[in-house]
């Protein structure tokens, strides 16, 4: 009997243990900032409104499927830069509650990789959800948590968004690395939680259905507001991956001709 008891037990603090981890830097990836052009950066600097379409839509419908979610937004700027605007975004913007890590005793080069290897080490997950862009070292950081922590049985998912562009004017630091997913609109990435089973058909449904036709009508070069394309994003390397998806959710067809159109890549 004591056994048994102990068994249950077990399987009990297991369970409890298991959590979703999301975590998801800030600017150029949910909030419009054009981090690669100081004057434009300036500009968004103190901007709590501006974000991309469909982010806080998605955050939302993956802390509804994940009851065990804990979500951490990781900025590499300093709390008295930005942490104030931040939290406004974020609060606006109808992002869920989640920790708010900003830039504090680290150099600005290894702050993220420090703060994940803390936050992994306290959360304990055993699913993570990275979400980043490739105007900074996001691919990198990720990429490197995720090897040095290879050994714990962990599932990594990594996004990072295609803002920058190698045939652009401005040099693009962060280049994607194995196993990560580029992305343009928040539906590439439910597309792929849903068949990790992480999101349900049914909210990748919902989400399509809320969010394609405003991605469909919206002007391709609009510089505020919830905004699908700002007009400094350059995604010319984004690849489309989802041609064997559209079987499954019909509107995919559709939202590729969009993003073809706009990001000017190979059908």
């Amino acid at each position: 009997m004591k056994t048994w008891i102990a068994f249950v037990l077990l399987l009990l603090s297991l369970s409890t243990e298991a959590k979703t981890l999301l975590v998801s830097d800030i600017d150029d990836t949910i909030k419009l900032a054009h981090v690669k052009d100081f004057s434009e950066a300036a500009r968004y600097a103190f901007d709590s409104q501006s974000r991309f379409l469909g982010m806080s839509e998605l955050y939302q419908m993956i802390d509804q499927d994940q009851p065990d979610l804990e979500i951490v937004y990781l900025s590499r700027a300093p709390n008295w830069l930005m942490g104030r605007t931040h939290r406004k975004f974020l609060l606006n913007g109808g992002f869920p509650e989640g920790q708010y890590i900003n830039r504090t005793n680290y150099d600005s080069d290894v702050h993220k990789l420090y703060s994940l290897r803390d936050v992994m080490n306290r959360v304990r997950p055993d699913t993570v959800i990275f979400l980043g862009d490739n105007g900074e070292q996001d691919a990198e950081v990720y990429q490197q948590i995720s090897e040095e922590f290879s050994n714990k049985g962990i599932r990594f998912h990594q996004f990072i968004r295609v803002v920058y562009s190698k045939t652009s004017f401005m040099v693009v630091d962060s280049s994607l690395q194995t196993g990560q997913v580029g992305f343009v609109t928040p539906i590439e990435v439910a597309v792929e939680l849903e068949k990790a089973g992480i999101l349900k058909t049914s909210s990748v449904d919902i989400l399509m259905d809320a969010l394609i036709p405003e991605i469909m009508i919206q002007k391709n070069y609009t510089a505020e507001g919830v905004v699908a394309f700002p007009y400094f994003v350059n995604c010319r390397d984004f690849v489309w991956k989802w041609d064997a998806d559209v079987a499954r959710f019909a509107p995919l067809k559709n939202l590729k001709q969009r993003v073809v159109e706009r990001c000017k890549i190979r059908p």
